[in-house]
């Protein structure tokens, strides 16, 4: 493929923000960029429906989740993939992201050769809703590499906005697409579980998350000594490294947080919450709610009108409990261990210096 076929964003440390004030905040040029193009995607109409969210509302309860009625997103999306198991090879001969019209791609990271792009998602769920698509050339299946964390940290700290939110569905926790890609959409709502009270663990920079139904761990940036990128995608693959090996289907959600209660509209932090989760193998039945990465925030796209009228906090929560509460008590003690072997490296590392 030649080079610079695509328009090209240069992601530079240089740029990273670290902290937003609500109050005062403006787009970055990384966000500009995104949302300029996206809009220029839909003037030309390559999108498979035009958004309308056509209504929203939160559910009354406890959690405020926030429930929005998508019924072109049900109607009009590409029929998901069927996924059968984690470790799924990618298949040429099956939809993959090598095969979306070159209108699709917004931008390419750094080269333009086409290998690392942000695209649209062509059956939106909100404003802005893009793919980021690392390695696409390679052809590698919807498993997370460590390389691939590190790039969509690197974007989320290239955005001024608190909106920005990253998201993972492992192959088994309703990815659709088995080609490895992340989620980039700005959500305009303040949710629960950017400054939810978190419990830490083993004095180690994640923590878990317990009081909500989705129960998970959490890597929060605030908790990182060094404040270095590299050592924050350490800490979270350390996780993630152990449900892929051990066969366990994961939800990875990225978003901006507070970390001091006297400062609420001071956004100084990053939470990345990790969900290990019962499996749901087989075709989606796209006229229904689904608990993927979204929903589990606290997101809910709702596919229908019935659902959405009906729906109650009770019955999401039940949902969530049922498929994380059993994993997560299975997994947290193995990652204990990996967390206290880690901390023992650090700490002789650091005394080695």
């Amino acid at each position: 493929m030649n080079c610079k076929l695509f328009p090209i964003f240069q992601c530079n440390r240089n740029n990273f923000v670290f902290n937003i004030n609500q109050n005062e905040s403006h787009d970055s040029e990384f966000d500009l960029f995104i949302k300029k193009k996206w809009q220029e995607a839909l003037d030309d109409n390559n999108f498979r429906y035009k958004l309308d969210i056509q209504k929203w509302k939160i559910l009354n309860g406890e959690y405020n989740y926030l429930a929005q009625l998508n019924i072109n997103r049900a109607e009009n999306r590409r029929k998901p993939e069927e996924i059968s198991s984690m470790f799924q090879p990618f298949d040429l001969n099956r939809f993959n992201f090598n095969k979306i019209s070159h209108k699709e791609i917004l931008l390419d990271i750094n080269c333009g050769d086409g290998n690392n792009v942000i695209a649209i998602n062509v059956s939106p769920i909100e404003q802005y809703h893009c793919l980021f698509i690392p390695q696409r050339l390679e052809n590698l299946p919807q498993i997370m590499t460590k390389n691939s964390l590190q790039n969509i940290l690197e974007l989320m700290m290239m955005s001024n906005s608190i909106d920005l939110r990253a998201a993972f569905n492992s192959l088994g926790a309703f990815a659709s697409v088995n080609h490895l890609h992340w989620h980039l959409y700005y959500l305009q709502h303040r949710m629960p579980l950017e400054n939810i009270e978190l419990n830490n663990f083993n004095n180690s920079p994640i923590h878990l998350l317990i009081d909500f139904p989705a129960k998970g761990f959490c890597v929060k940036f605030s908790s990182i000594e060094n404040k270095l990128i590299n050592n924050l995608t350490n800490w979270v693959f350390l996780i993630i490294n152990y449900l892929q090996n051990n066969n366990i289907a994961h939800n990875v959600y990225i978003t901006r947080g507070n970390s001091k209660k006297n400062s609420p509209q001071i956004f100084d932090d990053i939470r990345i919450y990790i969900w290990a989760r019962k499996h749901s193998y087989g075709v989606k039945n796209t006229k229904a709610f689904f608990p993927a990465v979204c929903e589990l925030f606290g997101h809910l796209s709702i596919k229908n009108q019935e659902e959405y009228d009906t729906l109650t906090e009770i019955q999401v929560a039940e949902i969530f409990k049922d498929i994380t509460d059993e994993t997560f008590c299975s997994v947290k003690e193995e990652i204990s261990k990996l967390v206290g072997k880690q901390l023992l490296l650090e700490n002789k590392n650091s005394c080695d210096i």
